[in-house]
């Protein structure tokens, strides 16, 4: 299920639907707020879904938010108006944004605490290698089909949307174990932001969102029209991003053991940033694909670590409360700085949301030292939790 959500996703949004857009006419002030909705949406709907998934359980909503994915898929690809396009960005929104709620409270409540860290890093692994498959695919369906017109290129989002429907298959293998103890209400939310540490944490989150936002998703239309290459292309540079980090997650259990988790995600995301800004001054297709390769391993290799840290900072009870308030935080801030990257790049430069984005990354990775800042140098973190009455 996550290795085809994540596939369709990358499709569409590594390399796919910028593309698609600009084929129709559409400016990238336009292609942001489609962006900027859908990220929105994610990270608006996360809390309720989180609420939802713990009544009907994890399966069931996950189900659900598959056939709400595919309906904002095809939407997207068939309808041009921009009204109807926004629509169906927000439904495809609302449908990852269960996949996101649900992904970290199933694997930690599935798996005995002292595998988590492996069981993060594989599943990480598995939606990186999704990524590489759908980035890649992405690029070249269309070039097998023949062309990169835009029916060519709305026939590819059309099969895509439609292999998002596959998912539900090994969904129905699942056994749905809900655990009574893990159920939640409401008041945990406010619990949780009563905490300063949790506070900071959610900054951080807004943070690496806000910047995430203003590149991450422009990736496709900077390769695209940056350095005038085709969709096949973009779309295997983008898959040996996703390479890089899969070879760097290898890394990542060794690495938490000897340095411990939290100088893990700091090293790995600070070394990332030189990377980040020579690919604005990169114009070679060659070098970008070298620096590409190296920021995603870097930026990406830490986040089952990162993922594994603040998810055990809460209680059993609390973690789909965490996982939501997590989701709601970075999609949020990734929604509204995708509007602005847009703007930017339509009317002064393609380059300068780099240099914002680094700077953002320097202050997040300055204050994630300050949060655990006590636990430096313990392998395995401990967190008094005041858990609610």
């Amino acid at each position: 299920n996550t290795f085809i959500s994540y596939l369709v996703m990358s499709a569409f949004a590594n390399v796919l639907q910028g593309i698609y857009f600009k084929s129709l006419g559409l400016d990238e002030g336009f292609i942001g707020n489609v962006i900027a909705i859908r990220t929105l949406l994610t990270g608006l709907s996360a809390i309720p879904i989180g609420i939802i998934s713990d009544k009907i359980g994890r399966k069931y909503a996950v189900m659900l938010g598959i056939i709400v994915s595919f309906i904002g898929y095809i939407g997207q690809s068939i309808f041009i108006s921009p009204s109807l396009i926004y629509f169906f960005a927000c439904l495809s929104g609302i449908g990852m944004a269960v996949i996101y709620v649900n992904e970290a409270p199933f694997l930690v409540e599935n798996c005995e605490e002292e595998k988590r860290i492996n069981l993060f890093s594989i599943n990480f692994i598995i939606m990186q290698l999704a990524f590489i498959i759908g980035s890649y695919g992405g690029g070249k369906v269309p070039e097998l089909i023949g062309g990169q017109s835009v029916v060519i290129l709305r026939k590819t989002q059309i099969i895509f949307s439609i292999l998002a429907l596959t998912a539900l298959i090994p969904l129905t293998k699942i056994k749905d174990n809900r655990n009574v103890k893990t159920q939640r209400e409401v008041g945990s939310l406010f619990s949780l932001l009563k905490r300063k540490r949790i506070i900071m944490i959610i900054i951080y989150y807004m943070l690496i969102g806000f910047g995430a936002g203003l590149v991450v998703p422009f990736f496709n239309l900077f390769l695209h029209h940056k350095l005038n290459v085709g969709t096949g292309i973009v779309g295997a540079i983008m898959s040996y991003s996703q390479v890089a980090t899969i070879l760097g997650v290898f890394l990542v259990p060794y690495v938490s053991k000897k340095l411990g988790k939290v100088y893990t995600v700091q090293l790995c995301q600070i070394l990332s940033i030189p990377f980040l800004i020579i690919i604005s001054i990169a114009g070679s297709v060659w070098l970008t694909t070298l620096v590409f390769f190296m920021r995603s391993a870097l930026m990406n290799m830490a986040q089952p670590a990162l993922q594994n840290l603040t998810i055990e900072m809460v209680g059993d009870e609390e973690r789909s409360a965490m996982s939501s308030l997590i989701s709601l935080s970075n999609h949020i801030t990734r929604g509204i700085s995708a509007s602005v990257a847009g703007y930017i790049m339509a009317n002064i430069s393609y380059e300068l949301p780099y240099y914002i984005t680094a700077a953002l990354y320097v202050i997040a990775i300055l204050l994630f030292a300050w949060i655990f800042k006590s636990e430096k140098h313990n392998n395995k973190f401990q967190y008094k939790v005041k858990m609610p009455s």
